[in-house]
């Protein structure tokens, strides 16, 4: 398929038309022969070293062999670091002064959310080559955030099946022009709000969903339905655990609140972005679309990063789910070097929060995304 490439600022983005027209602008504006050679090496490098993939095999053949290793004691011990920084976050609530709370609490939510990434490793098979020790690490990791382990993998598993295809994914799936037509003044209201500025809010609906998947879905039904036995029990022990050091608002309800925010942001902007990020149906869609060219690498602080491990390095996390959190970067380099300016990058900023929750509510095939 034909490729084009547009620049805004410093964010790439790709719509498919073809390199050849890129190519022939790029040479347009050459002087000479050597300008031409040089402008011409500028196109490959910014362009990346591979023809473009027709299919994810093709892609996974760019990133380093050793993408799918893993190193258990190195998980065991980012579980271990995990779980303290979370203490360490709780201890900080709960002896911090009233103007060190804040602080207190956006690192005790955000080390939380890593807790959530262990048992997303664990989902996808990462952690160790033992499904049965991956889930009751998962499923401990995710006890005291009072997520069902196995509900959440039923969802998440069809969200990477079709990333970005419009008819089937569910995850931060943008309305059409056709339903929000058919929306009261209510039902609008509601959904500009929910699927942009307080989006983050209607994660916490998507979190007690899973509590229904035993009921809605066939898929695993022993495992759901235990996995939300040992999400209630997390969820009452932690409640009565943290009410023994202080008052549940301060202890558990703002980091929790928190830990809703993080888990959202990372998918929103991973698969929504003003300039990107499109989102195709039936036959114009495909796996090297949806997982590749429709996912955004979304930079954040370093020390979101560290707490998180590396959730944010999405691209090759949906190349292939099971690679691991701590080769991600290897490979989301290797990516970058391969296909440069064909995939999508931005940096998480206030800007681009107040441009994305407040004009990317409504898909439209011709114009990408539009406001309400």
């Amino acid at each position: 398929r034909e490729m084009s490439t547009h620049l805004s600022g410093s964010f790439y983005f790709i719509t498919r038309e073809g390199t050849r027209e890129m190519s022939t602008r790029k040479r347009a504006s050459s002087k000479g022969a050597a300008d031409k050679g040089k402008s011409e090496a500028s196109v490959s490098l910014l362009h990346g070293s591979a023809p473009d993939p027709k299919n994810l095999a093709d892609v996974m053949k760019v990133m380093p062999k050793d993408k799918f290793e893993i190193r258990l004691g190195f998980a065991f011990w980012t579980a271990f670091r995990v779980w303290l920084s979370t203490f360490a976050g709780l201890y900080m609530t709960v002896v911090a002064p009233w103007y060190l709370l804040p602080f207190a609490w956006i690192f005790y939510g955000t080390a939380a959310t890593g807790l959530f990434v262990v048992a997303h490793d664990c989902a996808h098979q990462s952690f160790s080559k033992n499904r049965t020790l991956n889930e009751i690490v998962g499923t401990i990791c995710m006890m005291p955030l009072m997520f069902p382990y196995n509900s959440w993998e039923v969802t998440h598993n069809n969200h990477h099946a079709h990333s970005n295809n419009l008819d089937r994914d569910h995850l931060w799936r943008p309305m059409t022009k056709e339903e929000v037509a058919k929306m009261s003044s209510v039902q609008k209201f509601i959904s500009y709000y929910m699927f942009g500025p307080l989006f983050f809010e209607s994660s916490i609906i998507h979190h007690a969903y899973h509590f229904l998947v035993p009921v809605l879905s066939k898929k695993n039904p022993t495992g759901t339905r235990r996995s939300v036995a040992m999400a209630t029990l997390g969820g009452i022990i932690t409640i009565w655990a943290l009410s023994q050091v202080g008052p549940l608002w301060k202890t558990f309800l703002v980091p929790f609140l928190i830990f809703e925010f993080w888990l959202s942001t990372f998918t929103y902007f991973h698969h929504r972005h003003p300039r990107g990020v499109g989102w195709k149906t039936g036959e114009d869609w495909d796996k090297v679309y949806g997982s590749l060219f429709a996912t955004v690498h979304m930079a954040f602080p370093s020390w979101v990063e560290f707490l998180t491990l590396d959730i944010n390095w999405h691209l090759p996390h949906h190349v292939s789910a099971q690679i691991p959190w701590y080769n991600l970067r290897r490979c989301t380099h290797a990516l970058m070097k391969a296909y440069g300016d064909r995939l999508m990058e931005d940096e998480f900023s206030w800007e681009l929060w107040k441009e994305t929750t407040t004009q990317c509510h409504v898909y439209d095939k011709e114009k990408g995304y539009v406001p309400m």
